[in-house]
């Protein structure tokens, strides 16, 4: 069984996570992203879970279809069914620097969450990025990551504390990291994240020094440039996020 936690615990290892899978290079949140990143691999799986009109699971970034996909309008406006028709290669490259393009690139779905959890659970880190509202969504979101046993393996990002308080009180088996005020790194330690997931901006010295002190599992969102990946790994930060793992993981090998 993976475990995320021995990686962090492993020493002068960086942790790799591909966000939206491998997104620099294939269609992001798809399943064909998070198996070519896996083959690279990565430590962790980064992806989005949304709702359908339904009550469906699904894995997308945007609130909107029109971005990534074939189809046009918000997500939680159509039914399961009719998302997983649509093709969900529509950007090429980088979330940060990529390109619409006039046709899609593949056949890429938009996978349900289930589909991702079936084909990775156990195998890899699983960083879930929670955009669900309905007290209904995070229920079913809770019962399958307990359904896959994923503790040792993955975490719920949450979006609030108050998100998060919800989550702990449908179940204290849950990892938990939160988007909410993330330079206030004594605010989610009181609060007793099991992970938490910084911008470059909020690396102070103080910050970083403060991160090795407690040895919190911590994923910096984001870096994109191996210039700036090579200062982080430098600076020690346990993990980065990145659209380009082979290039982090190249630069790792290189060292």
């Amino acid at each position: 069984m993976f475990s995320l936690r021995a990686r962090y615990a492993s020493p002068g290892r960086t942790v790799v996570t591909a966000h939206r899978g491998f997104s620099g290079q294939y269609p992001e949140n798809t399943l064909l992203a998070f198996s070519k990143a896996y083959e690279l691999g990565v430590d962790v799986l980064e992806f989005d879970v949304r709702e359908s009109a339904d009550g469906g699971l699904v894995v997308i970034h945007d609130a909107t279809l029109d971005r990534t996909t074939t189809g046009t309008g918000r997500v939680d406006q159509h039914p399961l069914a009719t998302l997983k028709r649509l093709n969900a290669s529509c950007w090429e490259g980088p979330h940060d620097r990529g390109r619409r393009l006039p046709v899609p690139s593949g056949e890429a779905e938009i996978p349900a969450l289930e589909e991702v959890l079936s084909a990775f659970a156990g195998k890899v880190g699983l960083n879930i990025q929670v955009y669900a509202d309905r007290k209904e969504a995070l229920d079913t979101i809770v019962r399958l990551y307990l359904h896959y046993d994923l503790r040792a393996s993955g975490f719920l990002m949450l979006r609030t504390f108050a998100e998060a308080e919800r989550v702990r009180a449908l179940s204290p088996d849950v990892a938990l990291c939160v988007g909410e005020d993330r330079v206030n790194l004594e605010r989610h330690l009181s609060f007793g994240v099991d992970y938490v997931q910084p911008t470059r901006q909020c690396l102070t010295e103080p910050f970083v020094l403060r991160l090795q002190e407690t040895g919190i599992p911590a994923n910096v969102f984001y870096a994109n440039d191996r210039d700036i990946m090579a200062e982080l790994m430098a600076r020690k930060i346990p993990g980065i996020m990145t659209d380009i793992p082979d290039v982090l993981l190249d630069l790792i090998h290189s060292i």
